[in-house]
């Protein structure tokens, strides 16, 4: 008797197999919708708002006195190491300050390095690595101080 329900059940599950058929869903096409551009609104001096706003307000207020060395283009965590590419020269044993939009402290450069070797002075356009002492974070503003 277990020989036969084994076939049965056999039989029943194959015939629903059989039976299933796929569902296709067709895929709408979309439409492009063209709406009409509005003109730019003037304000009342006379200029447009694009044109008013073309000087971006920085997010980031620089410190007085500071020199802007560069931007953060990587910070490891780890090691506690941020890497950019210098617009003015800094040498060991400078104040700095890094700012962004959660970042903010000030310290001395005790540690620098280009490609792996350290260094006391770096110039303009060179790639550095300064050990810092707080996180920073992609994008942040670092600032000489006098």
């Amino acid at each position: 008797m277990k020989k036969k329900a084994k076939a049965k059940t056999k039989a029943k599950s194959a015939k629903k197999k059989t039976t299933r058929k796929a569902v296709k869903v067709k895929a709408k096409a979309k439409k492009s919708s063209k709406r009409p551009v509005a003109k730019a609104k003037k304000t009342k001096k006379g200029k447009t708002k694009a044109q008013s706003s073309a000087t971006p307000k920085p997010g980031v207020i620089a410190p007085a006195g500071g020199v802007l060395l560069g931007y953060v283009d990587d910070y490891f965590a780890q090691i506690g190491v941020i890497a950019l590419t210098l617009q003015a020269s800094v040498a060991v044993g400078q104040k700095i300050q890094v700012l962004g939009h959660t970042t903010n402290f000030e310290q001395t450069v005790d540690s620098m390095q280009i490609e792996h070797a350290s260094v006391s002075q770096a110039g303009v356009k060179d790639g550095v690595g300064i050990k810092v002492r707080d996180r920073a974070r992609c994008g942040d503003h670092v600032y000489l101080l006098k």
